[in-house]
C-alpha cells in the first residue's frame, strides 16, 4: 500500500484550513443549522466542540508553523472563550444545535468566532 508523504509545510497547510474550517462553522448559525438538517444523525452541537479539540493543538510543532503569532494569540483567546462558556454546558450535554443557537453561550462563542475571523482574514 502507497503512504502518501507529506511535508511539514503540506501539513500546517492542512491544519490551518481544518482549524479555520472549524471557525467558519463556529461563525455561522446558517451552516450549523444547516449542518444539522443534511446530516441528521449527527449532534451538531456537540461537534462543534469536538471539532475544536480535534484540531486546536497550539503545543505541536506544525501547528505553529500553520499560524503566526498574531494569529496563535488570537486563536488562544477563542480557546479561552471556548474554555469559558464550556463550564456553563457542557460539551457532552449541550443542547440540540436548534436550541444551541438561542442560548447565551452559542452567542459569545459564535461572536467570538466572527471577531476572530475578520482578524485572521484581514
Amino acid at each position: 500500500m502507497d503512504e502518501e508523504i507529506v511535508s511539514d509545510e503540506e501539513m500546517a497547510t492542512r491544519i490551518r484550513k481544518l482549524v479555520l474550517d472549524v471557525i467558519e462553522l463556529w461563525s455561522s448559525k446558517e451552516a450549523q443549522l444547516n449542518y444539522q438538517k443534511n446530516v441528521p444523525i449527527a449532534n451538531v452541537s456537540a461537534e462543534l466542540f469536538e471539532q475544536w479539540t480535534d484540531f486546536y493543538n497550539p503545543d505541536d510543532r506544525k501547528f505553529k508553523m500553520a499560524f503566526n503569532e498574531t494569529e496563535l494569540k488570537l486563536l488562544a483567546d477563542f480557546e479561552h472563550v471556548l474554555e469559558r462558556e464550556t463550564t456553563r454546558v457542557s460539551p457532552y450535554n449541550v443542547p440540540d444545535i436548534e436550541l444551541f443557537v438561542y442560548t447565551l453561550e452559542w452567542r459569545e462563542i459564535n461572536n467570538a468566532a466572527i471577531e476572530l475571523l475578520n482578524k485572521i482574514k484581514n
